[in-house]
């Protein structure tokens, strides 16, 4: 999909959003003494260490600590291909307990899902459970966190591609939460 669409797709979300601000779960995410603030953001990541992810890990580490960020984002995609298959999913700490291991990482992690974490237990990534084992761990479908300089709007965007729900192909999806797709987007949208 090339920038141009995402913009568009972008723009009428966030103003949408905008007006039901009120109505998402705020978390409060103070700034640094000097009124900065940074973090990281990543997604497409949960794959048990390969294919470059624990490479990717390091480097995040690194940037982590030179930046000294306040906090990561988790754009989804968190746990391939399938996501979670229970909050007791060896992958959720194969893929990043042991793996986001840097001291400067060891922040809190806002999260939401991605099409793949729909084929596995999506109420699992949901659960606060995952907090008890991580405490860096928070996924919701869409929140706010406001970061004092800013609000950063959390959406997840999967339920908005109707081809998951017409044409999944060979995958099955976890729509719990989400079904009627139009009654759960109509809600978010208020």
């Amino acid at each position: 999909m090339g920038c141009d669409r995402w913009v568009m797709l972008v723009i009428p979300i966030i103003y949408a959003l905008s007006n039901v601000s009120g109505e998402l779960k705020r978390f409060e995410q103070p700034s640094k003494g000097d009124g900065s603030l940074s973090f990281l953001v990543i997604g497409d990541w949960g794959r048990r260490g390969a294919f470059n992810q624990s490479q990717v890990a390091f480097q995040m580490g690194k940037m982590g600590e030179k930046l000294d960020i306040d906090f990561v984002v988790s754009t989804g995609d968190n746990f391939y291909d399938n996501g979670l298959r229970s909050v007791h999913d060896l992958a959720f700490e194969e893929s990043f307990t042991n793996i986001y291991t840097a001291n400067s990482l060891q922040k809190q992690w806002y999260s939401v899902l991605g099409n793949h974490d729909y084929r596995g237990d999506a109420e699992a990534q949901l659960s606060p459970l995952l907090t008890k084992i991580d405490t860096r761990w928070l996924c919701l479908r869409s929140f706010i966190v406001n970061a004092e300089l800013a609000e950063i709007i959390f959406v997840d965007t999967t339920p908005f591609v109707k081809s998951y729900f017409q044409d999944p192909e060979d995958h099955i999806y976890d729509w719990r939460g989400i079904n009627p797709r139009k009654h759960y987007i109509a809600n978010l949208l208020k």
